[in-house]
């Protein structure tokens, strides 16, 4: 597709101009072009555009109802385009019903094939010396506010951090969206949700998406409670592939993923935060592990 003479003639407006440096055009009010060139985009980017024009290439003769309509995909080493149909996002809401509807949507992709293409890939255990500069990390978080907090309940978790990783790396792999959230999320016609953005798709845990899920919702004011959106998805499982799932067990991986994230990376954060902000932080940290103590 020759993208200059494509736009020539319509009515175009550069809807987003991404800070990895993607085009994005909305043309004539009824499609969506992203467009993609190595040399305009930083680090390794590139890949990750691949990856997502790979799975739609992979989808577009399937029968996926979650994915926006998809008229033509282009890619080579240099170049990708992907040419989609338009549609409005998703209003917010935490209406019972439009939530049923996105987790039956997230349901519906844990359960979809799996391209070829994806393989899945485990979190690689941490060594000796990230495991100790992790540990004297949120040591030295904890003492910036002297006595209030126990560093001693950071010991357990530094020695088992491998094993709830590789525990963790065990969880039954699907097809994951991996940037799961209500700004990735469409309304189509038919008033069906559809989910755009795959430059993150993976083989992956159910764990990650729910997780990610939750936790932007609560960063957008949205407190739903966890075992609510577990039963809600494991009903929808059910119903969709008669697959039963323990929500328990989702829950433990969500609590592990948890500890890892939190551990290895949230102490680089948390310098100089107010007591009651690394408080919450630290809290949930310790209650994740001693909820997966033992698995």
């Amino acid at each position: 597709m020759d993208i200059n003479k494509y736009l020539t003639g319509n009515k175009v407006t550069e809807i987003r101009v991404g800070q990895s440096g993607a085009n994005v055009y909305e043309i004539n009010g009824e499609q969506i072009l992203k467009h993609v060139h190595r040399n305009m985009l930083k680090n390794d980017m590139f890949d990750t555009y691949k990856k997502e024009a790979l799975f739609y290439q992979s989808k577009m003769n399937s029968a996926s109802e979650y994915l926006p309509e998809i008229l033509n995909v282009e890619l080579s080493d240099d170049e990708i385009i992907i040419l989609m149909k338009k549609y409005a996002p998703l209003e917010r809401s935490n209406s019972d019903g439009e939530l049923q509807k996105i987790i039956n949507t997230l349901a519906r992709i844990h359960n979809d094939k799996i391209p070829e293409f994806l393989k899945k890939t485990g979190k690689e255990p941490l060594d000796k010396g990230r495991v100790e500069y992790c540990l004297n990390g949120w040591k030295s978080v904890l003492n910036e506010h002297g006595k209030v907090f126990d560093e001693q309940a950071l010991n357990p978790i530094a020695e088992k951090i491998n094993e709830i990783i590789s525990w963790h790396n065990n969880e039954d792999g699907v097809l994951i969206h991996g940037d799961f959230h209500w700004d990735n999320l469409l309304k189509a016609e038919d008033g069906k949700n559809c989910v755009c953005d795959w430059q993150n798709v993976s083989i992956g845990g159910a764990s990650e998406d729910l997780s990610f899920f939750m936790s932007r919702l609560g960063a957008d004011g949205i407190q739903i409670e966890l075992d609510k959106i577990l039963k809600m998805y494991t009903n929808a499982v059910k119903e969709i592939s008669g697959k039963i799932i323990n929500p328990e067990l989702i829950k433990k991986h969500i609590a592990a993923a948890n500890v890892i994230t939190t551990f290895e990376f949230w102490h680089e954060f948390l310098h100089e935060n107010p007591e009651d902000r690394v408080k919450g932080i630290f809290d949930k940290l310790i209650n994740d592990f001693q909820m997966i103590e033992g698995v």
